[in-house]
């Protein structure tokens, strides 16, 4: 899969979005990922597709936009936050790694993981349970971020605090209770999972295991990123927009014409999403 398996889809997309069921989505996808998902499904047309991280169900209802016969499990520990379900969506409240899943299709499957943990673990539990495709939304660039992503293990300088980016840090009494949390993960480094070493074990263990690595392309992007700053050096983006701007897409243009700034902003965010598949086997 390339970006240009993105552009006959895009049309379709744009058709179909005015009408998502949730306008307000502060915190979850914005159109940028949203076209990633679709557009990935899609083309892909999995049996099951696995949604870790519900939120508001904004992305529930894309992936039956996608692949209508498609069975759907959803995993969320916060049900209540929920405004849109799906009648034919299986939902359920453990974690991905707490579930049995031997008796789903896997090997057919699309997994879709926008819940914040540790991406380069959830890879080692794919391949355990025999699925091999996966999204992940939350890709962030170096020195950014609360999990550890696929872009971190890839440049080699893994997870040392459990929040990267620096706005979202803890202050007052906070910030000490999370300098003794760190402490206490750190002691246990080789147990846990929220704080990785800068290493190249990683990514080689990436490149032996990936069949493919493709950050989903954005329909559009902000003149700066996710961060406040330029789309350069660790934030550069790995595809090529769709459109270079808005006037290359009236259609786009328009749907974000019908939010104020703050909400036009958020739907042209864009965190790397990535596209993967794991090899059939592990490289030699």
């Amino acid at each position: 899969m390339i970006r240009e398996d993105f552009l006959p889809l895009v049309d379709e997309f744009l058709d179909l979005y005015p009408g998502r069921p949730v306008r307000a989505n502060a915190g979850g996808m914005g159109i940028n990922h949203c076209f990633g998902l679709f557009a990935v499904l899609r083309s892909r047309s999995p049996q099951l597709v696995v949604e870790s991280g519900v939120w508001k169900g904004q992305s529930t209802w894309i992936i039956e936009q996608a692949v209508p016969a498609a069975s759907i499990v959803c995993i969320d520990p916060r049900p209540d936050l929920r405004e849109y379900s799906s009648k034919s969506a299986e939902y359920r409240t453990e974690d991905f790694a707490g579930i049995d899943w031997s008796q789903y299709p896997t090997s057919d499957a699309v997994c879709f993981f926008d819940d914040h943990q540790n991406e380069y673990s959830r890879l080692m539990e794919l391949r355990w349970w025999g699925f091999r495709s996966a999204i992940f939304e939350d890709n962030f660039p170096v020195g950014e971020g609360d999990c550890y992503s696929l872009r971190h293990a890839l440049a080699g300088v893994g997870h040392t605090e459990i929040q990267m980016s620096r706005a979202y840090r803890p202050t007052g009494r906070r910030r000490v209770v999370r300098r003794v949390e760190e402490s206490v993960l750190r002691r246990y480094l080789w147990r846990q999972a929220m704080l990785r070493d800068p290493n190249i074990v990683d990514a080689a263990a990436l490149r032996r295991n990936l069949a493919l690595y493709l950050e989903t392309p954005a329909l559009a992007l902000n003149p700066t990123n996710n961060w406040g700053g330029e789309w350069t050096g660790a934030y550069a983006i790995a595809t090529k927009p769709i459109f270079a701007d808005l006037t290359d897409s009236p259609r786009l243009a328009a749907i974000l014409a019908d939010l104020d700034a703050a909400g036009a902003r958020r739907e042209l965010e864009y965190g790397y999403m990535a596209f993967v598949e794991l090899s059939e086997t592990t490289a030699r």
